[in-house]
C-alpha cells in the first residue's frame, strides 16, 4: 500500500474506482430482489425451500450479506467529504445541507411507496394508523411488529436515516475538534479512534443482547435496528478515513490481494454460520469482508473492475434505489393476479425472479424519472449552507452603489 498525495485533495486526484462504486449498489439491489423471489417460492404448509439441502440453497441464504453493502457504501461515500473536511483537504461540510440533501434523495420515493402500499393494505380508514406513522417517521425499525411491515426492505432505509443524523453530528464535531489539533497525524488518529469506538459500541451492544439479555430470534428490532448495524456502517466510515488520509493500493497486484483478503473474510463468515456462531457477529465479519472488497476498488490507483463501468450496470445503478423500494410491493401485486407459478418446484423461483425483474426494472426507471429526478430539483431552493434561497431581494435604490 501507499499514500497518494495527489488524491488527498479534490476529486480530480481521486482514484477512478470511486466513480463506479454505485455498481455495487445495483448488484446488491438485484440480488435482494432475486432472494425475495426465492423466498416467495417456499412450499406452502411445509415451508420447504425450493433448493433446500443443496449448495445453491446455501449460496442464496448467504446473499443477505449484500444488505450490509448498502451500509458500507453509505458510510464510505457520505463519510468521505466529512473526513476530508476534517483534515483540511476538502471544503467544510455543514450538517444542515447534508441532511437536507439526504432527505430530498431518500424521502419522496420512500413516502410514496409507503403511502401507496399502506393505502392498498388498509382500504378502511383509520386502518393501521400506527404502522403508517412509524413508517413515515422512519421509526418502524424500533418495533418488532412493524420493522418488516408494509414494505419489508424499507427497514434498511429506516436504519440508514438514523446513521445520516449520526454522521451529520459526528462530522461537524470532527471538523471542529480537528481544528484544535496541530498535526495531520493527530487528526487522523482522532477520526480513527472515533470510528473504532462506534464499532466497539455496536459489538458491545450485540454481546449484551446475545449473552446478557438473551433476546429471542423474533426480537427483530434488536437484531436489525441501528445499534446492531452500526459496526457495519462504521466499517464504511473507516474506509472513508483511510481514503481521506491518502491510503492507496500502488498496483493491480496489491488491489487483487486486498480483494482476495475480503473474500477470505466473507468465506470465514459463511463457515462461522455453519457452526452456529450468533448471527449478529456474522454480519460484523461480512461487513469487514465486503469493506475490503469495496476498498480494493475504492482505494486503487488503477481503474476498477470493468463490469462496474459497463453501461447497463451504470444505468441500473441509477435506478437501484427504486428497484430496492418497489420490488416487494410489485411481487405481492403480480402474485395476487395469478401471474406467478405455484410455489414449490425448483424451477418456480427462477421464473418468478425473471417475471419480477421484467416488471420491476421498467417501473423503476419510470419511478426514477418521475419521482426521484423531480424531487432532486428541490435542492435548487437551498443555498450551499442549506438555507432557503432569497429570490426576492430588493433592488438597490437609484444612485446608490449597484444602482
Amino acid at each position: 500500500m501507499t499514500v497518494d498525495k495527489a488524491a488527498q485533495g479534490n476529486p480530480p486526484g481521486a482514484p477512478r474506482g470511486w466513480y463506479t462504486l454505485d455498481g455495487y449498489r445495483a448488484v446488491a439491489a438485484l440480488t435482494v430482489l432475486t432472494f425475495h423471489a426465492y423466498q416467495h417460492n417456499r412450499e406452502p404448509g411445509t415451508w420447504r425451500w425450493p433448493l433446500q439441502d443443496t449448495i445453491g440453497h446455501e449460496i442464496l441464504l448467504n446473499t443477505d450479506m449484500l444488505v450490509d453493502m448498502f451500509f458500507i457504501l453509505s458510510g464510505f461515500l457520505l463519510g468521505l467529504p466529512f473526513a476530508r473536511a476534517a483534515l483540511g483537504t476538502g471544503k467544510p461540510r455543514g450538517a444542515r445541507i447534508f441532511l437536507i440533501r439526504r432527505a430530498v434523495r431518500l424521502l419522496p420515493p420512500y413516502w410514496i411507496v409507503v403511502l401507496v402500499v399502506w393505502s392498498i393494505s388498509n382500504p378502511v380508514i383509520p386502518g393501521d394508523w400506527q404502522d403508517l406513522v412509524l413508517h413515515l417517521t422512519l421509526t418502524h425499525v424500533w418495533s418488532d411488529a412493524k420493522i418488516f411491515y408494509t414494505d419489508g426492505p424499507a427497514w434498511t432505509l429506516g436504519v440508514e436515516a438514523h446513521f445520516y443524523v449520526l454522521l451529520a453530528v459526528l462530522g461537524v464535531v470532527a471538523q471542529r475538534a480537528c481544528l484544535r489539533l496541530g498535526t495531520r497525524r493527530a487528526k487522523i488518529a482522532l477520526m480513527l479512534g472515533g470510528v473504532l469506538s462506534l464499532m466497539v459500541l455496536s459489538l458491545a451492544y450485540k454481546t449484551w443482547a446475545v449473552y446478557v439479555r438473551g433476546y429471542p430470534e423474533e426480537s427483530w428490532s434488536v437484531w436489525f435496528g441501528p445499534p446492531a448495524k452500526l459496526d457495519v456502517f462504521a466499517t464504511g466510515m473507516l474506509l472513508a478515513v483511510a481514503a481521506a488520509a491518502g491510503l492507496r493500493w500502488p498496483n493491480r497486484a496489491v488491489r487483487t490481494l486486498v480483494g482476495l483478503a475480503g473474500a477470505g473474510v466473507i468465506a470465514g463468515g459463511i463457515w462461522c454460520r455453519t457452526v452456529h456462531v450468533p448471527e449478529p457477529y456474522l454480519h460484523t465479519l461480512f461487513g469487514l469482508g465486503i469493506g475490503l472488497v469495496v476498498g480494493a476498488t475504492a482505494l486503487s490507483l488503477d481503474a476498477g473492475p470493468r463490469w462496474l463501468s459497463w453501461a447497463p450496470m451504470v444505468s441500473l445503478s441509477t435506478v437501484s434505489y427504486s428497484i430496492y423500494l418497489w420490488h416487494e410491493p410489485i411481487l405481492r401485486a403480480i402474485d395476487g393476479r395469478g401471474v406467478l407459478p405455484e410455489p414449490g418446484p425448483w424451477w418456480a423461483w427462477p421464473l418468478t425472479a425473471a417475471i419480477l425483474l421484467a416488471v420491476t426494472i421498467p417501473l423503476s426507471y419510470l419511478s426514477y424519472h418521475v419521482i426521484e429526478a423531480t424531487a432532486l430539483q428541490i435542492m435548487g431552493a437551498f443555498d450551499s449552507r442549506g438555507r432557503p434561497r432569497e429570490y426576492h431581494t430588493p433592488l438597490p435604490e437609484p444612485g446608490r452603489p449597484g444602482g
